[in-house]
């Protein structure tokens, strides 16, 4: 059995019935508090004053009507602890004592080896750590966090680590433990040198890397001593460990991130430790590497915005260019924060504190405005090759942006800011390989719902709350006769779900649907539904009015086209009679196709009250 197929719908449902949303949410750190019916709480997703994530025990289901944010238990654990589908099953059906079918002997084999990789990592971080803590040979290090303003909470909650200067002393140890030489090797935590296995980190302070679940992946070392090279020294690359692939930090920062709704992304280990020793706990780092596309889509997760924090040094800033670019890409905002010259996050939010800190944070500009007034203030700017060389790396940045009316408008202030014709920068796009023509900027404001808008908007709710009058409706109506798109689609899902008589099961439409915006909207309507005892009598009265619009749409081309002689009233008369005796005849049609539904939803209650009497 494949791995990506080895959960079936049949455990999915188990895992998900087995495991109370409200507890999970709960148990995950959400103070939720009931209020009626449902449950609410200040949202865990974006930041917040007044409650608007909701959680119906009823329904099994939380939304919130802040952020959008929606799904059922196992949405809400890929969400709240970025896991992944199979992770947040494996780990519920784990919570409810469930017992998962084995993969795939090549896959089980695969895992068994990273899983042993991770708790070999696992020791390594423990054996560091400790080494530090207690160790004769550690002073230098417990010396040089003392002197950084490192204090021991920091100390243990980051598991720092410190390797002696001997250059086999993790060998002797782990192989001790029962692990082998080349495992070790595999992990990236010793060498096979020509005097035999040697330790890759020696005399350096260490920084343990784990990916964003919080598995131990690689380590960092700081050397401390101005002999020993390099400065900083990263584990290799391996199955378990990718630089392009991790960020320092989002284990611990993401929930933070996810709730501010922005990270803050510094270059170094120490910065890092010191802002979150600070209280400034939404911040990560690249370790040492410039910004992947793995790494824009991982952000991209969590959170719409990423503040850069540069430490005055402009160089540096077009040095990640390529990065920023890919973040821009992933419809990232991205702003740049600058320390003072001479300072980096750590020294000064040390020296200046939180509060300081947080307003460079809160002054930071957004990276285009900020990259075209660095290209305004270049020097020689009038010059050929120099406006040439702006125009270029202007529209590089640019022709990411996905949004064309966004894009309209930096053309613009970009053509401003330098003093040119907006076709200079067009064209650059254009040669770029940007097809789109600039367009108008105007963005019209939000309408209001019409009643047409928002019977349809009942209708479809209603269908949602009662799924089991769908076979009867659909059998009267087209959903393609639904104005607003999304309901369209909607309802476009629920005929074909009861397309073979089947019974139409919500929560399988929700886990079959991949469009994330279209899934969201499905969970508001279950979510902002009140209670209603007669679903058909909403139902019946949606379909009569919904059918008389669109017969009126007729009626309306039918007056639009020609003149107002005798002959056109005539039949415009013919056609308001024949809507109206249309009208009526689907409402009938419905009310015989609704009490065939009702009394075989009877006939089924009753032959399981049976059942469960004998």
């Amino acid at each position: 059995m494949a791995a990506k197929n080895y959960i079936s719908r049949k455990i999915t449902e188990d895992v998900r019935s087995r495991n109370n949303i409200v507890d999970v949410i709960s148990e995950c750190g959400v103070a939720l508090k009931q209020a009626g019916a449902n449950y609410k709480a200040l949202c865990p997703f974006h930041e917040e004053k007044t409650p608007s994530f909701s959680v119906s025990s009823e329904k099994q289901m939380f939304y919130c009507f802040g952020c959008q944010a929606g799904g059922d238990v196992i949405d809400f654990l890929q969400k709240h602890e970025g896991k992944n589908f199979i992770e947040s099953i494996e780990w519920l059906a784990k919570r409810a004592n469930i017992t998962l079918p084995a993969r795939d002997t090549t896959y089980s084999a695969r895992q068994k080896r990273i899983n042993d990789l991770s708790e070999l990592n696992t020791f390594a971080v423990k054996y560091y750590h400790e080494l530090l803590r207690t160790g004769q040979h550690s002073q230098q290090a417990r010396e040089y966090l003392k002197n950084r303003g490192i204090v021991t909470k920091t100390t243990n909650l980051f598991q720092l680590g410190y390797a002696k200067a001997h250059r086999n002393d993790l060998v002797k140890a782990a192989t001790h433990e029962g692990w082998t030489v080349e495992q070790l090797v595999d992990v990236g935590l010793i060498k096979n040198e020509d005097k035999g296995p040697q330790d890759r980190f020696w005399n350096r302070l260490l920084f343990p890397i784990h990916n964003e679940r919080g598995v131990p992946v690689g380590f960092g070392g700081r050397a401390l001593s101005d002999e020993h090279q390099p400065k900083y020294l990263n584990s290799p690359g391996t199955d378990l460990y990718n630089k392009s692939r991790i960020l320092y930090n989002l284990d611990k920062a993401r929930q933070s991130i996810a709730r501010k709704k922005s990270a803050i992304l510094v270059e170094g280990y120490m910065d890092v430790l010191m802002l979150y020793q600070h209280g400034i706990e939404n911040v990560i780092a690249a370790s040492g590497t410039s910004l992947s596309e793995e790494h824009a889509a991982l952000l991209k997760r969590y959170t719409p915005e990423v503040v850069i924090v540069f430490d005055g040094d402009v160089s540096g800033l077009q040095a990640a260019q390529r990065g920023l670019n890919r973040l821009i890409a992933e419809e990232i905002r991205v702003r740049i924060a600058l320390m003072p010259k001479g300072d980096d996050p750590d020294s000064f939010v040390k020296e200046n504190g939180a509060d300081a800190f947080t307003e460079r944070i809160d002054g930071s500009i957004n990276l285009i405005e900020f990259q075209i007034q660095a290209a305004a203030q270049e020097k020689n700017i009038r010059r050929p090759d120099v406006i040439t060389r702006v125009v270029r790396d202007v529209s590089e940045l640019l022709v990411n942006i996905k949004h064309r009316v966004e894009r309209a408008e930096y053309v613009k202030y970009a053509a401003r800011e330098l003093n040119m014709d907006e076709g200079l920068i067009w064209r650059e796009l254009r040669d770029l390989g940007l097809k789109e023509t600039p367009t108008a900027s105007r963005r019209t404001p939000k309408k209001k719902m019409t009643i047409r808008e928002q019977i349809e908007l009942q209708f479809i709710q209603s269908l949602l709350q009662a799924p089991g009058y769908i076979p009867a409706v659909k059998s009267v109506f087209d959903h393609n006769d639904i104005s607003q798109p999304h309901l369209a689609k909607i309802a476009e899902m629920l005929w074909r779900a009861s397309e073979n008589g089947d019974t139409v099961e919500i929560q399988h439409i929700l886990d079959n649907c991949e469009d994330k915006k279209l899934k969201s909207a499905i969970t508001r309507l279950l979510m902002s539904g009140q209670a209603i005892s007669n679903h058909y009598a909403i139902i019946q009265g949606c379909i009569k009015k919904l059918i008389n619009y669109i017969c009126q749409d007729v009626e309306q081309r039918e007056r639009s086209e020609g003149d107002d002689d005798l002959e056109k009233l005539k039949k415009l008369v013919t056609l308001s009679n024949e809507r109206r005796a249309y009208v009526q005849k689907k409402v009938e049609q419905l009310k015989q196709n609704t009490e065939h539904t009702d009394a075989a939803t009877d006939t089924t209650r009753n032959a399981k009250d049976i059942k469960k009497e004998n």
